[in-house]
């Protein structure tokens, strides 16, 4: 196999991957009425709006995502009575995140679909090969962050 198509594996194998856990995660967040990207916005939200002001230029940078995308996503959950967006007390130029009681409510949903999401992925694996196959993963997102 020349470096090439080995590459060309890895990134089909990635994105294959990839395809498979959204596609797993868009049924297991339809009970909630939410898409995959929506329930990781919210959980992101929900996780940290008790430490800190969450604007949506926090939502891109953790999940490095598109203004146009994020706004959409929020527009969505707003919509939708999970969160909403109010005047940021730190800089008026942006609008802080803020989960509402419906939003707030499937926090605990929400951690324990991720960690059973987690543990699934891992289930055929040794506890070694988990552990490598994470550290693989951190190595490989790191390398292509850096590009």
């Amino acid at each position: 196999m020349t470096e090439d198509r080995k590459q060309l594996s890895i990134i089909a194998h990635v994105f294959r991957l990839n395809n498979a856990l959204i596609k797993q995660k868009n049924r297991r967040m339809s009970a909630y009425n939410l898409t995959a990207i929506q329930a990781d916005v919210l959980m992101y939200v929900l996780k940290n709006s008790k430490l800190r002001e969450i604007n949506q230029l926090d939502v891109q940078d953790y999940l490095k995502l598109t203004n146009p995308t994020v706004s959409g996503i929020v527009d969505r959950l707003e919509e939708k009575e999970f969160i909403k967006r109010v005047r940021s007390e730190r800089d008026a130029r942006y609008r802080r995140l803020i989960p509402l009681p419906k939003g707030e409510a499937l926090f605990e949903d929400l951690r324990r679909s991720a960690r059973e999401a987690e543990e699934n992925i891992v289930r055929d694996m040794s506890p070694e090969e988990a552990e490598t196959f994470i550290r693989l993963i951190d190595v490989a997102l790191e390398t292509a962050e850096a590009d």
